[in-house]
């Protein structure tokens, strides 16, 4: 769970939401509640529950209730790596706003520092849906 750790570390999360990732990836039963993510990992309740809520809003973890326990459970949605991935092309949406504004206002002094977004997200822009296309491609014939 370390390696996984410092990978989300490393991409804007804290350690601890790296950790809590890493554990709901390979733990049994796949949903766990806060009091069990925080006693399996030595943490503290305090940082599983707010590490968990902002996981839940950013859409890598999710909160559900077995039928008739009115505890909340957490685990990894279905396909949550997949659904990251395609989700590239509201970032690269994002980033063709953020070229536009900065393309209307060019700097005269190192317009580079837009031009170069510009060409980012033109690229992107051509080649993320054949990526997209290329891998439901792929996803399909694997489950074949």
């Amino acid at each position: 769970m370390s390696l996984t750790a410092r990978y989300w570390e490393a991409n804007g999360l804290s350690h601890a939401g790296g950790t809590i990732l890493g554990y709901l990836q390979v733990c049994e039963p796949a949903a766990q509640t806060q009091t069990e993510v925080a006693a399996a990992l030595g943490l503290s309740a305090g940082t599983v529950s707010t590490q968990l809520g902002l996981l839940v809003r950013i859409g890598l973890v999710e909160r559900v209730r077995a039928p008739g326990d009115r505890r909340g459970r957490y685990q990894l949605p279905a396909n949550m790596w997949t659904h990251i991935l395609l989700t590239e092309s509201e970032r690269i949406a994002g980033l063709r706003t953020l070229a536009e504004a900065g393309l209307a206002a060019l700097p005269a002094t190192r317009p580079d520092r837009i031009k170069s977004l510009d060409a980012l997200v033109r690229f992107w822009e051509g080649e993320w849906p054949r990526l997209e296309k290329r891998f439901e491609d792929f996803v399909r014939k694997d489950e074949q």
